[in-house]
Order: structure tokens, then C-alpha cells, then sequence
């Protein structure tokens, strides 16, 4: 693995030089200021014109193009050391990407300290408390579904770092599966992977933590004044998380400031729950008369599981990382990605693990295997085990407020990969608008609730995680598979941050098999969660065919669909469209 400091002078001089000659000569009018922000000042709501006057204006002094610097380089003449760049024109916007160009170039003051808060913070959200109930029910012992817990946070480790290289041989692409895939593979999958991420992964994952938060919310009650009947239960905990989902999105619609400030003040409670269960665990540990005992026989149970069941265990533990893919995201406000991104993943990864080792071996020792089998709210049966029904409610409202945290910031996420999605012309264009009033995506919010809620109302914690595993599965292989294409037809990409081959070699064998077994295992979800994928495919064609050129639409089709395909001339598709 190698890391080079690329010259930052000289690659900001250049890249605003041609920045401005673009401007100047196309007048698109890319960079604009945020109009979801609700920041003071005039200018915070003003459109940049595409004019150079209009953005030197936003740009500080010492950040401007020196005069003798400005001409754009002819752009099919080969880059002066032969090695390839991305340009930033070729690759559509993702919806990250469309949104950080709206807010203008982010000031880059986050140091190594704190990345590493930030990638612990995004990595650790609800399914450390619901997910070890499912990975003990298919792993069928202790000692097996400690290691599904360990292999699943190795996974993630592998994956980071291989979407490390991507990021950093794509600095403009906003870190996305959707530059990666267009960059190696063309428009299709990219779109397949936008479509899926509207109808498919946002509404999934937010469901999934609605679904938590009231699981959570229903067995507080219970333990205080009502204890509901099976049916009652169930639909209790969907009823409430329609409300979890609907407060939230109303929320988000009247200001993006108290979106924001919800996420700030529950943010800390999930680290300080685990913390709490962790060192519990190990005095419990220490102290073997209050131990369960389930460490006595670590690799007994009632049966051995099948590559079907480890598979859905892996979902179940996976869910609990679920984030991994979105540390490049990070690098944007670094002082120093190229030499701090790798050091965060290789220590903030790590660190997640052991918490989540810690809390399942708490689990373990202070709980009977039974209780720890059939529940989704873990938390509160080991606050009532250690300190009685004052000790379960505690830290059931801990981990209800930190799944409330963790769906506020799903539900604002979601909302701007909705208006990102409108703007860029994959979506009727009512979901790019914002309010006129609140300066909120009112529209992408009301579409991405109801989408949420028909999820919320027709699947459980376990069916919905094997729905958006499947499909999500789906597109961390083939952003992979992108990175050994383009190591194999664009070898001399800049790629500041390289991984060993072998990581992405063995994260395609275990990501191929994650996402073809459960087809076999859970047949239903697998299979409905490829119908929504694939409906995207109508719906690609149709665009392709409106925004295509008269005399060759149908011609132009037909080549995006073999360059889709790898039937095309050797070389990326940034050396294929450059002439590179």
C-alpha cells in the first residue's frame, strides 16, 4: 500500500484556471450556494451567474487563478506526465456531489482526531442493539456468532479501504457508487444504482430504524403501565415508527438547522450506552457468579447452521456497520485526506469492532442464550438482568434516543439524494424544489415517507434487512469490481491511495457469495428486492431516449448498452470519452 502527497498548489492553481475557462466559454451554471442552508448572510441564497466576475466574487484572494495560469489546456492533448485525470464535466453528479457543489468548497479544518469521531460516529447506529438477537438465532452458539460479529467488521474494514482508493483516484466525484460505476462501466449501473437508492436502500434503511426506535419505544411503555397482546405489539411498533418517521420529516421541513441540532444532541448517547454495557460486561465476566454461563459451551447449540443461515447472520452483523461505504465522504473537509483518510479507516474500523466484540460478550455473560435469541431489543433485557426494571427502562430510553438520532440523520440524507436526483433529471423535477419560506425539500421529504411507510407497514426488522442487504450487496461488488477494472484499463489513474490487491480480490469472493445465497435462504425479499433494482431498467431506456439526439437515439442506446456490458475498445470510460 503506497501514499503520495500530490502538489496542492499546483493542482488548485490548475483546477481553477480551467474552472473559470469553463465558466467562461459553456457558461454552466455549476457552482451555486446551497439553497437547503440556513445560514445568515445575503449572498448564502444567491446563484452564482457562470460568469468569471460572478465567481470571483465567492473566491477567497489567495485561492484566485494567476492571470498567466487561466487558459484551459486543449483537452485531447495527452496530460503533461501521462497520467490520467478525472474530469469533472464527464462524470455526471451524484447526489453527494450535487449538493456539496451547491454549498460552495467546504473548508477543510477536520484533523485526524477528528475523522476518527466522525467515522465512529457514522459506522455505530441502531443495529448494535437489535441486530445480535438475529446473528445468534442463525448462528445457533455463542462462539459462531462472535465470529460472524468479527468477520463482519473485517468486511467492512476491507470494503473502506478499497472505497479509500476509489475516493481518492476520483477526488470529484463526491465519493459515491454512482461516479464509480459510471467512471468504469458507463450510465446504466449508475442509474440502476441511483433508481435502487430512492426506491430501494434510503426508504429500507430509514425503515429499519423507525421499525428500532419503536420496538424500543413499545417495551418502554410496556414496562411502565400497559403490556400489549402479540397483535397489538406488532402493529404498535409499526404505528410508531410511522410516527418516529413522519415527526422527523416534519421536522426536517421546517429547517435544516433543527435537523441538525436533533442529530448533535442524540449523537453521544449510543457511544455512552455501549461504553456502559461493554465494562459491565467484563466485571460480570471477572465476577463468574453472576455470569450466564454461556461462554461454558461457546460452540454448542441446538444445531450446527448451514452457508444459508451464516449468510443471513453476516446480513444481520453487516447492518450494524452499515456506513462503511460512506467514510469517503469525510476526505472532503480533511486538512490532509491523502495521509489522514487511510490512518482513520485503519484506526476508526478497528475501533468500532472491538465495541461491538465488547457489547455482544456483555450480552453473552450477563443474559441465558434463549432471552439473547429472541429479542430485537438486547438493551433493555440486559439493563433489567444487571440493574432491575428501572435499569431496563434507562437503557431502553438511552438506545430509543439514539435510534432517533440515527433516523433523523438517515431521513435528512435521504431527502437530498431525492432533490439531488430531481435536479439532475432522474426525477420529475416538483422533488428538486425547496420552500420558498423554510429553504427545506419539502417535496423529497413527502415522497421519501411515504416510501418509507409502505416499508415500515409490510416488513419486520429481520425481512427488511435481508430486502436492502441483497440490493445493496449488489452495488458494493460492483463498485469493487470497478476498482480492479479500472487498476486493469487505467493503470496510470492517480491513485494517492492504493490497497493491497488482495483486499478487494477476497471482498468480491465473500461479496459474491453474500449476495447470491440468500436467494436460496430468504427467497422472497432476495427476489422482490431485484424486481425493484431491474425496474429501473424501463426507466434508464426512457431517459436515454428523451434526452438523446433525434437522428440517433436508438443507435446511441444501443452503445451505452455495450459499453454497459464491457463490449467496447479497451480503456476506461474517462480514456474512451477524452481520447486519452
Amino acid at each position: 500500500m503506497s501514499h503520495t502527497d500530490p502538489d496542492k498548489d499546483d493542482f488548485h492553481n490548475r483546477d481553477d484556471s480551467l474552472e473559470l475557462e469553463r465558466l467562461d466559454h459553456t457558461r454552466v451554471h455549476r457552482y451555486q450556494i446551497d439553497p437547503l442552508s440556513d445560514s445568515e448572510g445575503e449572498d448564502e441564497h444567491h446563484t452564482l451567474t457562470g460568469g468569471k466576475e460572478s465567481l470571483l466574487k465567492h473566491l477567497h484572494p489567495d485561492d484566485l487563478p494567476h492571470p498567466a495560469t487561466s487558459t484551459a489546456p486543449n483537452r485531447t492533448q495527452p496530460h503533461e506526465d501521462d497520467t490520467d485525470t478525472i474530469d469533472i464535466h464527464i462524470i455526471p453528479l451524484t447526489s453527494s456531489e450535487a449538493i456539496d457543489r451547491q454549498r460552495g468548497d467546504l473548508q477543510k479544518n477536520v484533523t485526524f482526531s477528528n475523522g476518527l469521531t466522525l467515522v465512529v460516529g457514522i459506522i455505530i447506529g441502531s443495529g448494535i442493539f437489535a441486530s445480535p438477537g438475529p446473528v445468534f438465532a442463525y448462528s445457533k452458539s455463542v462462539g459462531v456468532s462472535l465470529i460472524i460479529w468479527f468477520v463482519s467488521g473485517l468486511l467492512a474494514f476491507a470494503g473502506a479501504l478499497c472505497y479509500a482508493e476509489l475516493g481518492s483516484a476520483m477526488p470529484s466525484s463526491g465519493g459515491g457508487e454512482h461516479a464509480y460505476l459510471n467512471h468504469a462501466f458507463g450510465s446504466l449501473p449508475a442509474f440502476l444504482f441511483s433508481w435502487s437508492s430512492i426506491a430501494l436502500l434510503k426508504p429500507a434503511g430509514n425503515a429499519i430504524i423507525c421499525v428500532v426506535f419503536a420496538e424500543y419505544v413499545v417495551n418502554i411503555i410496556a414496562q411502565s403501565a400497559w403490556d400489549p397482546t402479540t397483535p397489538m405489539k406488532r402493529w404498535s411498533n409499526k404505528l410508531i415508527g410511522i410516527a418516529c418517521l413522519l415527526i422527523l420529516s416534519g421536522l426536517n421541513s421546517i429547517s435544516v438547522s433543527v435537523g441538525t441540532r436533533i442529530q448533535d444532541v442524540f449523537t453521544f448517547m449510543k457511544i455512552v450506552t455501549l461504553l456502559v454495557i461493554g465494562i459491565t460486561g467484563c466485571v460480570v465476566l471477572a465476577q463468574k457468579t453472576l455470569s450466564s454461563h454461556n461462554f461454558d459451551h461457546a460452540f454448542e447449540g441446538e444445531s450446527q447452521p448451514n452457508l444459508g443461515d451464516i449468510t443471513l447472520g453476516l446480513y444481520s452483523g453487516l447492518w450494524a456497520y452499515d456506513g462503511w461505504n460512506n467514510l469517503n465522504y469525510v476526505s472532503s473537509e480533511m486538512k490532509n485526506p491523502t495521509k489522514d483518510l487511510p490512518r482513520v479507516i485503519f484506526a476508526g474500523v478497528p475501533i468500532v469492532i472491538i465495541f461491538y466484540l465488547l457489547a455482544n460478550t456483555a450480552y453473552y455473560a450477563v443474559l441465558p442464550s434463549e432471552v439473547v435469541m429472541s429479542t430485537n431489543t438486547v438493551a433493555i433485557d440486559f439493563g433489567k438482568q444487571m440493574f432491575g426494571n428501572t435499569g431496563g427502562v434507562l437503557f431502553a430510553i438511552c438506545v430509543a434516543c439514539s435510534c432517533f438520532g440515527a433516523a433523523n440523520g438517515s431521513i435528512f440524507t435521504g431527502a437530498r439524494v431525492i432533490y439531488a436526483a430531481a435536479r439532475e433529471g432522474y426525477l420529475p423535477k416538483v422533488f428538486g424544489k425547496v420552500s420558498e419560506k423554510r429553504r427545506t425539500p419539502v417535496a423529497a421529504l413527502g415522497l421519501q415517507a411515504v416510501m418509507t411507510s409502505i416499508m415500515i407497514l409490510g416488513g419486520t426488522f429481520s425481512t427488511l434487512v435481508n430486502f436492502y442487504s441483497v440490493a445493496a450487496w449488489l452495488f458494493y461488488l460492483s463498485s469493487i469490481l470497478a476498482l480492479l477494472y479500472l487498476r486493469y484499463h487505467e493503470p496510470n489513474l492517480k491513485r494517492p491511495f492504493r490497497v493491497w490487491t488482495i483486499v478487494p480480490l477476497l471482498f468480491t469472493f465473500f461479496g459474491l457469495f453474500l449476495f447470491l445465497m440468500p436467494f436460496v435462504r430468504a427467497p422472497l425479499e432476495s427476489c422482490l428486492s431485484m424486481v425493484i433494482v431491474l425496474a429501473g431498467l424501463p426507466l434508464w431506456v426512457v431517459k436515454e431516449l428523451v434526452s438523446g439526439n433525434k437522428g440517433s437515439r436508438w443507435q446511441d442506446l444501443k452503445t451505452k448498452v455495450m459499453d454497459s456490458c464491457g463490449f467496447q475498445p479497451a480503456g476506461g470510460r474517462h480514456e474512451r470519452l477524452t481520447g486519452h
